[in-house]
């Protein structure tokens, strides 16, 4: 499949063209010129995007760790796991369901200043969450204010790299959204040490300061192809992006999301289950979180040479396996590394596919519209998918939990078979 990359408009604006060479215009044919190369401002985009996805969805996954505090140390006997459930998947809701309102606003006050607006909430969310006093609280600031904020970040600079990339546009992409395995390393490992030796108060504290840093650095290092146009011209529904292709792609958005935060929510308490210690369960997502992020990149280099939505579909097909076939079978410490191993590579791969084969399916100016359907398309099974699985462990135990993940799973990879066939023209040994 080819595509035209677009002609920029307005290439003049401020916003844009910082991090060009100074003297140099910012002419259509030199974009192209600069889209793979090292002078190409998107790359401070890739990096942009690399340290949003580090701090917003790398506190994500240090939620099962915060969970389990508070299921047994916190709130005891106040709560359960499938009520507590809801304040981390309030906050990844909020953060990739968001979207669609977001675009307009990015277009009224500009890319940068809706991304400080959220590099200010979501840190101040996690420096609420500190001051606690009941469970309900949590849901405000560790759920909406932090997922709010998360929103703001993430929606306008998930798409950037692929507005400056088209050969690399999924390796672009994979190398900024590879932050969520990498600071899902690096904050599970310190906020496991952080709550055992300074408990969970400071801990929310020092990961507010740490994550505002990183956010202003990110917000400074954002560079726009397409600056704002105000909310004149702005169109706020384009259904002509709708195709029925496109509806496909939202019916797996909207199931593979059931069950893709499920292993970093339950494993820890699925690690206390079989005798595992909570240091040891944070290691094994950290090591989960790792593989993910050599997973991102790795996925964008071989999406862009065999295939984007054949790279789509094989890591959502394995995770989904895995889940139903390994992770019922852990019983000690190896085998739990095992099963983080396996998800941590193919778990999450498809979003940092989402971007490259967005821009498959709808015109590559339009891929903030067509991002934001697909993540509205994601809010149901975000919301709910997790809490499930958590009611399912409190009333049928993990194995039902387990299996409902990787069925869910299994089924959204189907459900992009039949895209994959449909725009391959049912043939199988093709790229697309």
């Amino acid at each position: 499949m080819t595509e035209t990359l677009p002609e920029p408009t307005n290439v003049s604006s401020d916003e844009d063209t910082i991090g060009l060479p100074a003297g140099e215009k910012t002419t259509p044919n030199e974009v192209e010129d600069l889209s793979e190369g090292w002078r190409n401002p998107g790359w401070l985009s890739v990096i942009s995007l690399f340290l949003v996805n580090f701090a917003v969805f790398g506190i994500v996954f240090t939620w099962g760790i915060f969970q389990n505090v508070y299921l047994t140390e916190v709130f005891p006997g106040q709560t359960d796991s499938f009520r507590i459930s809801f304040v981390g998947t309030l906050s990844a809701t909020f953060i990739v369901g968001g979207g669609i309102l977001v675009a307009p606003l990015v277009q009224y006050i500009g890319h940068r200043t809706t991304m400080l607006i959220g590099g200010f909430l979501s840190p101040l969310g996690l420096i609420s969450a500190s001051f606690v006093t009941a469970p309900w609280q949590l849901y405000l600031s560790e759920g909406v204010l932090f997922g709010l904020g998360g929103c703001l970040l993430y929606n306008p600079s998930v798409y950037l790299p692929a507005q400056w990339f088209k050969k690399n546009r999924a390796l672009a992409t994979g190398l900024g959204v590879c932050g969520t395995g990498i600071g899902g390393l690096a904050l599970s490992l310190i906020t496991e040490k952080l709550v055992a030796t300074v408990g969970f108060r400071m801990t929310l504290r020092y990961l507010g300061i740490i994550c505002w840093v990183l956010l202003m650095v990110a917000c400074a290092l954002a560079r726009i192809r397409w600056p704002a146009t105000g909310l004149k011209n702005y169109q706020w529904i384009d259904t002509s992006i709708l195709t029925f292709d496109f509806v496909i792609y939202m019916f797996f958005g909207g199931t593979v999301i059931i069950s893709y935060a499920t292993p970093f929510f339950l494993l820890p308490q699925y690690a206390a289950s079989i005798g595992v210690s909570s240091a040891d369960a944070s290691t094994v997502i950290g090591v989960m979180s790792a593989c993910n992020a050599v997973s991102r990149v790795l996925l964008g280099y071989l999406a862009d040479r065999f295939g984007r939505i054949n790279a789509m579909f094989l890591v959502t097909f394995l995770a989904g396996l895995f889940m139903m076939v390994v992770w019922i079978e852990v019983t000690s410490i190896g085998t739990l590394y095992a099963i983080g191993v396996l998800y941590g590579l193919t778990g999450g791969g498809f979003l940092a596919l989402i971007p490259a084969v967005t821009a498959e399916l709808v015109p590559v100016k339009n891929i903030s519209q067509g991002m934001n359907f697909l993540f509205l398309s994601m809010v149901p099974g975000g919301l709910l998918g997790t809490p499930i699985s958590g009611l399912l462990r409190d009333q049928a135990g993990f194995t039902a939990a387990i299996e409902f993940a990787g069925a869910t799973t299994v089924l959204s990879a189907l459900i992009l078979l039949v895209l994959r066939q449909r725009r391959a023209n049912n043939k199988i040994f093709i790229k697309i």
